[in-house]
């Protein structure tokens, strides 16, 4: 008994004699402790904000976990309106006055936990909903549940909540979904990893974004633990990239563009040159149309007075063969009156062609001249593709490129009947001087009867010319029959080129339609060039905002419980979590609980009693 006794001061005196040594001479411990006391030194603060959410996204409530790492350790000052602090790196006390929170530490790292007013709210709105079958359904109620389940998460701006954690943070929201539970998952834009029977659905949203989330899938009994969302800035910093080679190559594109521009320019002039060189063309055709026209309106009066002339002479050669002595002279004298009468006719025919002939070389002239007008054809089928691959209506390309071949074809047609066009003038002209030299022959027939009628022989001389006659009759009956085909054939051509005259007409009115149509085009590709010859320039500078946009290398953290602390914090993060849903579970009795062990203290305590 006495020994147990013996053990029983001994422990006391290990226990309580550094107590009683303590406050033996307290005035001396707290002298030396102020002495030693020193204001402690800062390098930098990180903050973690987590936050509890409802099922549906409601906020519950926030609290912080406040890190220092100290160059000197001391006492140092915190702020925040916290409703309660918790020491999380030793048993020491943690001062508080309003927002300011002293703290005493002595390691060079100090943690402290404080609880944050439920005022204060998130920079993001959560919004989450759930779907059995197509019905939304109460959090509260779905546990259990069975059917095809979606879940959406909708994530805004909180407005209420300063913009720099909105505008620099990136979210990453993790839905963990049991496959004892849940098959045939979907998500759109989301990341699915196997974690153990879980699949991780894993969603990222970039800064300065809102956005909505969806997944869906089939379940036998509605059970998921919490989702749980990370906030924190991009740590990556994002290189711009090369970007000359692919500014060249826009470069080069909207010079090309440029050099289209130039080209249907000079299309459209040299359209516009086509439209005039038709419609000059066209006047030259209406004037070779009008001569044809008239010299086709006199060749029957040609023809009348030739066949006049061709039944004239048979009509001599009847009577000159009847005529024989005094009777055939006085016949003869009657043959000379007929013969001069002849003469007038012939000299007015020869004078008629002329005049026809000095019309007709002015008209084939104002036709050849009007045919130079057309350029000639140096638009190759790339430049007719090259149109057809435009903006322009294609009906407009398709009239325009017939116009242009019509030109063509006429400009063609006409160089390959240029040679014939061009003989009808000399052929004029000759069967005007064969007129005349039959004229003068008859002269000098008549003149030469005349003056030897008295000094021949009558029948002699009436025999002569009997032979005469007969052989000019003869050659006049050719000459009428050819002039009668000439006059044929006048006919026909004045005909045909009715059709001529009206195609070089529509070809210049749409050589018009085909200027309008290249002015149009002309139009399109310089507002075309306009719209990008800037294209290089704009590219570079929208890359630069992209990057610039996912970019935060150069973000500058900001406390997010007080800015009295910006100069020191170094980072801010935030870790979000929704409540489970699962269905409860009973919970065990008292009688059922495990009995606790005694512990040390307990034990020496039960010595006392």
């Amino acid at each position: 008994m006495k020994k147990a006794i013996k053990w029983i001061w001994l422990t006391l005196a290990i226990f309580f004699f550094p107590v009683l040594t303590t406050y033996a001479s307290p005035n001396t411990s707290e002298e030396r402790a102020d002495e030693e006391q020193k204001i402690g030194e800062i390098a930098s603060k990180n903050e973690v904000i987590y936050a509890n959410l409802q099922s549906g996204g409601n906020l519950k409530g926030v609290y912080v976990v406040n890190s220092f790492e100290l160059t000197k350790p001391g006492i140092i000052d915190d702020y925040g309106d916290y409703t309660e602090i918790k020491n999380l790196t030793d048993t020491s006390a943690i001062e508080q006055d309003n927002n300011n929170v002293r703290i005493n530490a002595e390691t060079d790292n100090f943690f402290y936990q404080g609880n944050l007013e439920e005022k204060k709210e998130l920079p993001w709105q959560f919004t989450i909903d759930y779907y059995i079958d197509g019905k939304e359904v109460n959090p509260d109620d779905i546990p259990g549940m069975t059917g095809d389940v979606e879940i959406t998460i909708d994530v805004k701006q909180n407005k209420d909540v300063a913009a720099t954690f909105f505008e620099n943070y990136m979210l990453q929201i993790s839905v963990p979904l049991n496959t004892d539970y849940f098959q045939d998952i979907k998500a759109e834009d989301a990341t699915i990893a196997n974690a153990g029977k879980n699949k991780q659905i894993s969603f990222t949203m970039m800064p300065d974004e809102e956005k909505k989330f969806s997944i869906e899938a089939t379940t036998d009994q509605f059970e998921i633990d919490g989702i749980e969302i990370a906030a924190l800035p991009p740590s990556m910093a994002v290189d711009a990239p090369d970007t000359d080679e692919l500014t060249e190559e826009f470069q080069s594109l909207t010079d090309a563009i440029g050099e289209i521009d130039n080209g249907v320019g000079e299309l459209r002039d040299g359209m516009d040159g086509l439209a005039s060189g038709l419609h000059q063309l066209e006047d030259g055709s209406a004037q070779y149309k009008n001569g044809m026209d008239e010299l086709n309106g006199s060749s029957s009066q040609l023809t009348d007075a030739s066949s006049q002339i061709n039944d004239a002479l048979a009509t001599v050669q009847e009577e000159v063969e009847k005529a024989s002595g005094i009777t055939a002279l006085e016949e003869l004298e009657d043959l000379d009156l007929a013969v001069s009468e002849m003469i007038s006719g012939l000299e007015e025919l020869a004078d008629g062609m002329d005049q026809f002939g000095s019309n007709y070389e002015k008209a084939n002239q104002a036709l050849q001249d009007a045919m130079k007008q057309i350029p000639e054809s140096n638009i190759t089928e790339t430049d007719i593709a090259a149109l057809y691959e435009s903006d322009t209506d294609q009906e407009v390309i398709e009239e325009l490129v017939a116009t242009y071949q019509a030109a063509q074809t006429v400009k063609g047609a006409y160089d390959a009947a240029s040679e014939a066009f061009g003989s009808v003038g000399p052929s004029l002209h000759t069967f005007s001087e064969s007129t005349r030299e039959a004229a003068n022959y008859l002269r000098a027939l008549t003149a030469g009867l005349e003056e030897s009628i008295s000094q021949i022989d009558v029948d002699e001389s009436v025999n002569q010319l009997i032979t005469g006659v007969e052989e000019m009759a003869t050659n006049y009956n050719q000459f009428h029959e050819g002039l009668i085909a000439y006059t044929n054939g006048v006919n026909e051509l004045a005909t045909s080129y009715q059709g001529i005259h009206d195609g070089i007409g529509e070809s210049a009115d749409g050589a018009d339609r085909l200027t309008d149509g290249a002015g149009e085009l002309r139009n399109g590709t310089t507002q075309l060039h306009d719209a990008t010859s800037n294209i290089p320039e704009e590219m570079q500078e929208e890359i630069d905002s992209m990057l610039s946009q996912y970019d935060k290398s150069d973000f500058e953290p900001i406390s997010f419980v007080s800015e009295k602390n910006n100069e020191l914090t170094d980072s801010v993060q935030f870790v979000i979590r929704t409540d489970s849903l699962k269905q409860e579970q009973e919970t065990e009795t008292a009688d059922d609980a495990p009995e606790e062990k005694e512990g040390f203290f307990e034990k020496l305590k039960n010595l006392f009693r």
